[in-house]
């Protein structure tokens, strides 16, 4: 029977994962293989009496004894943090310190003669995935947790010349360094010794080599630092800058949701003014004024906008229950805003439909979305726009007379067979004219005058207006940002000659310049465009990555995320005129005071024809160069670069902190370098890219004499994912390799993926199955597959709308076919992204988990979970 199964959304329980770097020892191995604990780190004891009329029986008719006690939370267990010498207040009457002991009587009697508790702790660091029984002994009532989470209990309580009682838990855990956590419970009668020992027994094919037992919490990355640590999701400037919006988010493992929250902060200090949390899905806090701002709340499909005025400190519903309710923005004096509702198509009674065009099958294609006005003061609403399409609010004019919205036309005539017309509303007549029409333009916003729009855009919007490419197209998504005069209907290109792609506009208070957020090379970064000289001037944020870059509307202050290699997401602000970053908080800052990274360095390759192929790696926290390490290539290869982000879908530093070094490389077609270089991507589909990727990782193997080339394992996801089975159809230079959401069939994927008739008219731009066969059917791996060597696990959400499980599932099915070593892992209800809580844990370790087995040769992690 095959270890190998779909993966139906089963849960795999896992410890919190903890590494250690330092102040480790080696457990002494037993005749029988067990592996003593000899010393312990301790707090207490604390007297505990048992609470008044504890004898009087409850509703249930029990009383509360020794070990309704003994099951109390004195403390949590998920925040402990045992460190020798460290002082832990009790009361204000009471303070411990943790303290190093030795197995035994290892913490004096408590002599008040009340019940009392006491903490023993100790850290194992495992060395790989494990499985070992751990066997504890006390004459006390104990409580096992590893990992923060209740494992196991012993009830009984031994006398002092009797022999000590015992419980036995299994450690199934993954490499990194696990808190064991012992509570000891005593009722202050018995004259036993405070005693605890313990013994660590590894399964058949570990031994005592495979994990060491360590006193401080020091360690690298684990996946429960990325996905439990609160982070820093957005910033928002208050007019006047004197205030920022921070927007927080934390995961609630126990519900499978995050929890989302506003902090005030004082820009100039960073002190935090006040807060707005309490359980509710906080979004869309916008400033109304310099002391006044809105957010949306939502429960059971139906939004409320409130408003909070920090002068008197009120707090009210201007907009309340609302169902389908969009996003909201105020006019500049803050007298009315607009916002958005979504309107449900007609039900479907008889379960039979016509399309309406390949867009109707979208997710809520049918729901359309208009535009309303509201005036908070009064709480009169009145309606904007209606008819057949959706209207998505653009820009408030700054005197409150006009609104830019856009319209999306479906026109399967020309590519991208989407239409996007710009117009401008009077909003006292409703009168509306249109300003552009185009399938290449985006967004939009005004200028502080009223005069201009900067719009952003392809290229070749604006009739190739921003395009450097001659006679040829350009990559459309290689994003241009333009400012349309609003008196001559005219554009002009402000980044046609700079190299990053754009990700966001934003005008400076003044409206003297544009700062632009970018993706440059593998970095996010922001310029300052000179609206009167036409000169760019790159800022300096002190990061590798700038995200959602807020300018304050009336003073020269920005804040932002930053983040980056090896540097979890801060919030900063930024002195528009004297140029210079202030970090403002750090919301994960005592989660990653124990965790240690690896170094990392940029290594770029220039192939035989000249192509520069930047790329950076990650080096393990434990790396020595005189040793041999497996490596993880890990590439995109299609129309963005990996950047250097902290975290996110696929954690280099994590694969880093597992023992691995990483290689991330940018082959030809990425935005942000050029767009001689992202003009490649069309009509490439691996042409090109699987030849560089070839020959860049065969190079950084010869340069690198560490990097066991015997031990090199490929990834990648989407339009990665189609390289990576691509590559294995060319190659044998990997031992393994993962694929997720990866494209096997580009014709199927054209035809059958919600949007891949979208993307392909940019990357397979003007071509077809039916007239350019050498990339629909040469360029599919489906075709190739009887080239496979390498070891494959294909991993796909099953209800994927982007890249259809059906590409993996085909894959799939042509290796088996053929005898090939590989597995597919569906992951139930999720799409392209895997955002549930307990699926994404199981998701990211079942990767790790194949690379250990393929890369390290210790398949039993992989072999447990499947």
């Amino acid at each position: 029977m095959t270890k190998i199964r779909c993966f139906r959304g089963v849960l795999l329980t896992l410890v919190f994962v903890f590494l250690a770097s330092s102040s480790s020892l080696a457990a002494s191995d037993s005749s029988d293989r067990g592996v003593s604990v000899d010393q312990w780190l301790t707090l207490g004891p604390v007297s505990v009496p048992l609470p008044a009329f504890h004898d009087v029986e409850n509703l249930h008719g029990n009383t509360f004894g020794m070990d309704q006690l003994a099951g109390f939370s004195f403390l949590d267990a998920q925040s402990i943090r045992p460190v020798d010498g460290e002082l832990l207040r009790i009361d204000p009457r009471r303070q411990l310190r943790w303290q190093t002991r030795s197995s035994g009587d290892i913490i004096s009697r408590n002599t008040t003669g009340d019940p009392s508790v006491s903490y023993a702790a100790v850290y194992l660091q495992a060395n790989r995935w494990l499985d070992a029984s751990l066997e504890l002994k006390s004459r006390h009532r104990m409580v096992l947790y590893v990992g923060g989470e209740r494992a196991a209990s012993k009830t009984s309580q031994q006398d002092a010349d009797a022999d000590p009682g015992s419980l036995t838990h299994s450690l199934n855990v993954s490499s990194g360094k696990h808190l064991i956590l012992v509570k000891l419970i005593t009722d202050g009668e018995t004259d036993a010794p405070l005693d605890l020992s313990g013994t660590i027994t590894p399964a058949e094919g570990f031994s005592g080599d495979d994990f060491t037992l360590a006193f401080s919490p020091s360690r690298p990355l684990s996946l429960h630092d990325l996905t439990d640590s609160p982070t820093v999701t957005g910033t928002s400037v208050s007019p006047d800058g004197e205030l920022t919006a921070v927007m927080k988010r934390e995961a609630r493992p126990g519900d499978n949701t995050w929890e989302n929250w506003i902090e005030l902060r004082r820009t100039s200090s960073g002190n935090l003014h006040t807060i707005y949390r309490g359980g509710t899905q906080i979004s869309g806090m916008n400033w109304i004024s310099s002391r006044k701002f809105s957010y949306t709340t939502r429960s059971g499909g139906k939004g409320t906008i409130w408003v909070v005025d920090l002068e008197d400190g009120s707090k009210k519903a201007v907009l309340r229950d609302v169902e389908r309710l969009g996003g909201h923005q105020w006019s500049k004096d803050g007298s009315f805003f607009i916002y958005s509702v979504s309107e449900e198509a007609p039900a479907n009674r008889d379960g039979i439909r016509k399309l309406d065009g390949m867009h109707d099958r979208y997710p809520n294609w049918q729901q359309r979305s208009f535009l309303y006005r509201m005036f908070p003061e009064s709480g009169f609403r009145e309606r904007l726009t209606a008819g057949k399409l959706t209207t998505s609010p653009g820009s408030i004019s700054p005197n409150g007379g006009h609104l830019v919205f856009t319209r999306t036309h479906v026109d399967y005539s020309t590519r991208p067979f989407t239409r996007v017309e710009m117009l401008k509303m009077n909003l006292n007549t409703r009168e509306t004219e249109v300003l552009v029409e185009s399938p290449w333009i985006g967004g939009a916003s005004y200028s502080p005058d009223g005069n201009s729009l900067l719009i952003t855009g392809s290229p070749n919007a604006f009739d190739g207006a921003g395009s450097t490419i001659e006679d040829g197209l350009s990559n459309d998504y290689d994003t241009q940002a333009y400012i349309f005069d609003l008196g001559s209907r005219t554009p002009r290109s402000i980044t046609r000659d700079l190299d990053p792609s754009v990700n966001s506009v934003a005008w400076s208070h003044d409206g003297r310049s544009v700062y632009l957020g970018t993706t440059d090379r593998s970095f996010n970064r922001v310029y300052r465009y000179d609206v009167r000289n036409s000169r760019h001037t790159l800022l300096d944020t002190g990061v590798d990555i700038t995200a959602g870059f807020s300018v304050a509307t009336d003073a020269p202050v920005a804040a932002y995320v930053g983040h980056g290699i090896n540097d979890p997401h801060k919030a900063y602000t930024f002195d528009l005129r004297r140029d210079r970053y202030r970090k403002l908080t750090d919301p994960a800052e005592n989660v990653y005071r124990d965790v240690n990274f690896g170094t990392s360095k940029d290594w770029i390759y220039t192939t035989e024809d000249g192509t520069e192929i930047d790329g950076h790696v990650y080096y393990p926290v434990n790396f020595d160069p005189s040793e041999s390490w497996p490596v993880i290539v890990y590439y995109y290869g299609g129309t963005t670069p990996v950047t250097r982000a902290f975290s996110g879908r696929y954690p280099k530093e994590l694969y880093a902190a597992k023992g691995y070094i990483v290689y991330v490389l940018q082959p030809s077609g990425a935005i942000g370098y050029g767009q001689e270089f992202s003009e490649r991507h069309l009509n490439d589909w691996g042409i090109v890219v699987a030849g560089e990727i070839i020959e860049s990782v065969g190079a950084f193997l010869d340069a690198h004499s560490y990097a066991d080339s015997g031990r090199v394992g490929a990834m990648g996801a989407s339009y990665g994912g189609f390289m990576t089975m691509l590559l294995l159809t060319k190659t044998d230079m990997f031992a393994t390799a993962v694929s997720h959401a990866g494209i096997s069939n580009i014709t199927s994927y054209w035809g059958d993926g919600f949007w891949g008739y979208l993307y392909s008219s940019v990357a397979s731009a003007n071509s077809f199955p039916w007239d350019t066969p050498e990339i629909y059917v040469e360029q599919s791996p489906i075709f190739h597959a009887d080239k496979v060597n390498t070891p494959l696990l294909l991993v796909t959400g099953d209800s994927d709308t982007n890249v259809p499980p059906g590409e993996s599932m085909q894959f799939y099915t042509a290796l088996k076919l053929l005898g090939k070593e590989t597995a597919l892992v569906h992951v139930e209800d999720q799409d392209h992204h895997i955002v549930d809580y307990g699926k994404f844990i199981l998701w990211k370790n079942t990767i790790i988990a194949w690379f250990d087995k393929y890369l390290k040769d210790q398949p039993e992690w992989w072999e447990n979970t499947y």
